[in-house]
């Protein structure tokens, strides 16, 4: 296996037209293959591909690092894997995978999901074949091509004063609280979203809203926008559906919350509170 350097960064591209060594992540079931030694990503070479006893239906190219151009494989439904690796969740590596890596397995675990899902024409139930010169699927009876999903959302930190709103999921274990967060729906601005969401989710205004910044989220194919905005007026009400918690919260004294290393939510609460302790 290839390892993993930690400082490479990634350019991801659609098609491979440099001469670097071939390294490979595989893919099943919107899961990622890991060497069970050492709990990490298993990044295989094209002897270990060879070699593996792996049956795969496709190879995806992602594009490159310094020193090696990244593909994504398909594995096969009755593949045997190869020894001592397994395939887990791409949610237990969050952490432990440099950003890199991350953004590799976030696009291949993507594309896989896509060519899976889009093997067969929504209009005439023909099989699907990939475009030659698009990363998208085609069918002759229409010149619609279909694009990898990416679903936009927006995840905004609610502020007043020296106070973050938190909210805590029905779903979320524990205590855990989190920033709120939804969906764009068709025609709704990004805007609009963002009053949306919070207006059903806690049942308050906002005002001044800036943009922070946005994060691949690929469970299964979400773009996380992340937004900073300030509490207007209205009472906390948890909507009882997704929310069944949600307080004001002082930044010197913030319940579990995750860690700017692994989510967006993290990086705008981290934000905020490293902006107050400098004042």
């Amino acid at each position: 296996m290839i390892d993993i350097n930690g400082t490479s960064n990634f350019e991801p591209e659609n098609f491979d037209n440099s001469n670097l060594e071939k390294a490979y992540t595989c893919y099943f079931d919107n899961k990622v293959l890991i060497d069970k030694t050492t709990r990490n990503l298993a990044i295989l070479s094209e002897d270990d591909l060879k070699w593996s006893g792996m049956e795969f239906n496709k190879h995806h190219y992602l594009g490159k690092t310094e020193n090696h151009a990244f593909y994504a494989s398909e594995i096969s439904k009755d593949s045997n894997l190869l020894e001592n690796t397994e395939i887990v969740d791409l949610r237990n590596l969050l952490g432990l995978l440099p950003d890199s890596y991350f953004q590799i397995c976030s696009r291949g675990i993507q594309l896989v999901d896509w060519h899976v899902s889009n093997q067969y024409c929504g209009k005439c139930s023909k099989p699907m074949k990939q475009h030659e010169t698009e990363r998208a699927m085609c069918c002759t009876c229409n010149p619609v091509l279909i694009y990898p999903k990416i679903s936009p959302c927006i995840i905004v930190l609610v502020t007043k004063g020296d106070y973050l709103l938190l909210a805590h999921n029905k779903n979320f274990p524990g205590d855990f609280y989190s920033t709120l967060a939804g969906f764009i729906e068709a025609g709704e601005s990004v805007e609009e979203a963002i009053a949306r969401e919070i207006k059903e989710e806690v049942d308050i205004e906002i005002s001044n809203i800036s943009y922070y910044g946005s994060q691949s989220w690929p469970f299964p194919s979400q773009l996380m926008l992340g937004f900073h905005a300030d509490y207007l007026s209205g009472d906390i009400k948890p909507d009882g559906v997704e929310i069944d918690k949600a307080d004001w919260f002082h930044y010197k004294d913030l319940p579990q919350v995750p860690p700017g290393k692994i989510s967006i939510s993290g990086m705008l609460i981290e934000s905020f509170v490293s902006k107050k302790l400098k004042t």
